[in-house]
C-alpha cells in the first residue's frame, strides 16, 4: 500500500516532468524555425510568439504551484491544530485522573494515619 508520501512525490516529480517538457519542446520548436525556410523577419517573430506562449504557460504553472503550496501549508495548520487539541485533551485526561488518584491516595493515607494515631 502505498502511503501519502509516495503520492507527494510522484506529484512534485510531475511539475519537473512538465517544466522539463515545455523547455523541452520550446528548444525543440526555436531549433525548427530556425532551420525552416522562412525570412528572418517571419522566424524571428514565430520565435518571439512561441515565447511569449511559453512564458504564460509557465506563469500559469507558477501560480498553480503557489496555490497547491498555499492549500497545502493551510492543510498543514488544520492538522496540526487537530493533533494539539486532541493531545490537550488526553494530557487534561490523564491529569484529571492522576489527580483524582493522589486525593484518593491522599484520602487514604490521612485515614490511616488518623486510625493509628487513635490507636496509639
Amino acid at each position: 500500500m502505498r502511503s501519502r508520501n509516495d503520492y507527494d512525490e510522484k506529484e512534485s516529480s510531475d511539475g519537473g516532468f512538465v517544466l522539463g517538457l515545455l523547455v523541452g519542446a520550446t528548444i525543440g520548436a526555436a531549433a525548427a524555425m530556425l532551420f525552416a525556410p522562412k525570412s528572418g523577419v517571419e522566424t524571428r517573430q514565430q520565435i518571439k510568439d512561441l515565447a511569449d506562449q511559453q512564458k504564460d504557460k509557465l506563469r500559469n504553472q507558477w501560480e498553480e504551484t503557489k496555490l497547491k503550496a498555499a492549500i497545502a501549508v493551510e492543510e498543514g495548520k488544520e492538522k496540526l491544530n487537530t493533533v494539539a487539541e486532541q493531545t490537550k485533551e488526553v494530557v487534561d485526561s490523564y491529569a484529571d485522573k492522576a489527580k483524582d488518584t493522589v486525593n484518593h491516595l491522599a484520602d487514604g493515607t490521612k485515614a490511616t494515619v488518623d486510625k493509628f494515631q487513635k490507636r496509639y
